[in-house]
């Protein structure tokens, strides 16, 4: 029987933090924590039950990165990788976006602003 981990990445708190900053503004901080910590558990039920049920991301693979996997729910994109050692299966969330959102835009922001 395989057992999955589910982790987050810094980048993927940030960018979870960056959604309830952007939704405080229309809807208010209270509601706009509860939309995101819903998001969080519907991803963490999809991606334990069916870590390799969503297609690599066509966005990230026409910038030639191949390995990255796309869950879309509730208006986000989710981009999470899923690696296997000793029976364990992780699963790696790596960055959340609105629907809307640019990949290269997030790519520039949360990788290279990032201080060294």
């Amino acid at each position: 029987m395989t057992t999955f981990a589910l982790h987050f990445t810094e980048v993927a708190q940030q960018s979870l933090e960056d959604q309830v900053e952007h939704l405080a503004v229309h809807q208010g901080f209270s509601s706009a924590a509860q939309r995101i910590d819903t998001l969080i558990d519907t991803l963490q039920d999809k991606l334990l039950s069916t870590p390799l049920g969503y297609p690599v991301s066509p966005q990230l693979s026409e910038l030639g990165v191949l390995h990255y996997r796309e869950l879309n729910t509730d208006g986000y994109r989710i981009f999470y990788e899923v690696m296997d050692s000793d029976g364990i299966t992780g699963i790696v969330v790596l960055l959340v976006l609105g629907g809307k959102q640019s990949v290269e835009q997030a790519l520039i922001r949360y990788c290279l602003h990032q201080p060294i």
